[in-house]
């Protein structure tokens, strides 16, 4: 089971998001030690985007950022590049980075093509190469997003505190299992390109209003995807992964359209 860590709460100035935005108040994970330095600033920040935190077109002040998270420009400005690529940010020279827009439903579709052509691809390698060693992480991965969702769905809904932590905690799960399947996929740009990717659907499935609500769809299609990963059916589990992309499409789109009506 994913244990809870305790929870602190990242203000962050008007001017840090430029003239037009309010201030932001933001719970947010501690930056875990065990952790470098880098990822525990790009965790966090990435956490701040994908709760809709900063308003899009927002201008991301480094020095105000590195102020807010007590760590100096270096490694807020290795996370913003790191995020760039993701269209989580947009970055123009002389200008320094800001919030981009939220995917439009054609940008969406696009961005599940790009991950069908990469995750069914790896775990058909993943079958291929992975071996036990995969079919045991795979099915931990599995036990621990079913933890997930039993405390997510267990806490009232009246503590958002709590409920947004254990929503984050969700997604991680979610993305761990998908990051098993890239690790014994044994190829590492397979890895760069998903992690890419992985960051936008972050966006796209919370939303501070409603939260989490794919999560139990989402777990009973990953539970297709193991039990054919543990039958050695390498076609079954391409299909089931397939199947899985296809509903997340799906569910992505409908979010969409409710946030636009």
């Amino acid at each position: 089971m994913i244990a809870p860590r305790p929870q602190t709460t990242l203000e962050l100035p008007e001017s840090a998001f430029g003239a037009s935005a309010a201030k932001t108040s933001l719970p947010i994970e501690p930056l875990a030690r065990q952790q470098a330095l880098s990822e525990r600033v790009y965790t966090v920040i990435l956490q701040m985007l994908a709760r809709g935190g900063p308003k899009q077109g927002s201008t991301l002040r480094i020095d105000l950022l590195s102020k807010a998270l007590h760590v100096s420009p270096t490694p807020v400005r290795e996370a913003l590049a790191r995020l760039a690529p993701t269209g989580l940010v947009v970055h123009e020279p002389r200008k320094g980075y800001s919030v981009a827009p939220r995917l439009t439903r054609s940008q969406v579709a696009k961005l599940m093509d790009a991950r069908r052509l990469i995750e069914i691809g790896a775990i058909h390698y993943a079958c291929q190469n992975g071996g036990a060693e995969f079919r045991a992480e795979l099915t931990a991965a599995l036990e621990a997003q079913r933890a997930a969702v039993r405390a997510y769905h267990a806490q009232p809904k009246s503590n958002a505190g709590d409920q947004e932590r254990l929503a984050w905690t969700l997604m991680e799960s979610d993305l761990h299992f998908h990051q098993v399947i890239f690790k014994h996929a044994k190829n590492r740009f397979i890895v760069v390109m998903a992690d890419a990717l992985s960051a936008q659907l972050h966006r796209v499935r919370q939303s501070s209003e409603r939260g989490i609500s794919d999560d139990i769809p989402a777990l009973r299609e990953h539970q297709k995807i193991v039990a054919a990963v543990a039958a050695d059916d390498g076609a079954a589990a391409e299909l089931a992964m397939q199947e899985h992309l296809d509903n997340v499409e799906k569910r992505s789109q409908a979010e969409l359209d409710i946030d636009n009506a």
